[in-house]
């Protein structure tokens, strides 16, 4: 598939999977992060030093590394760029629903 491909930088929902080839590691992390989205992603690798590196350089709110889509709720789910909204599942989809308030009182006055 080219480069810039619908299908590639739109999320597309349903049982829909996109192959595309690359001649560098830079090269398939350019491509991935040109998406106006940013849910997930995976990588596929049998190199550990591509397995820690990677998924740090790539703008999505979740990236699975030799899996896809394992969720636990431990763990933060949600998107970045335009895919969605906070985080679903862990104690951080508690900010949805919290107001914090700072109240500072001099007691020495």
């Amino acid at each position: 598939m080219p480069a810039g491909a619908h299908i590639a930088t739109h999320e597309i929902f349903g049982p829909v999977v996109t192959v595309e080839t690359f001649s560098t590691t830079e090269e398939a992390v350019t491509r991935a992060n040109e998406s106006p989205y940013g849910l997930s992603a995976s990588v596929w690798t049998r190199d550990s030093s591509l397995s820690l590196r990677i998924p740090k350089q790539l703008d999505f709110g979740t990236v699975w590394v030799n899996a896809h889509l394992v969720l636990a709720c431990e763990v933060p789910w949600g998107g970045f760029k335009g895919s969605g909204y906070g985080r679903d599942l862990s104690l951080y989809a508690l900010d949805d629903y919290s107001r914090t308030k700072h109240v500072m009182i001099n007691h020495g006055a």
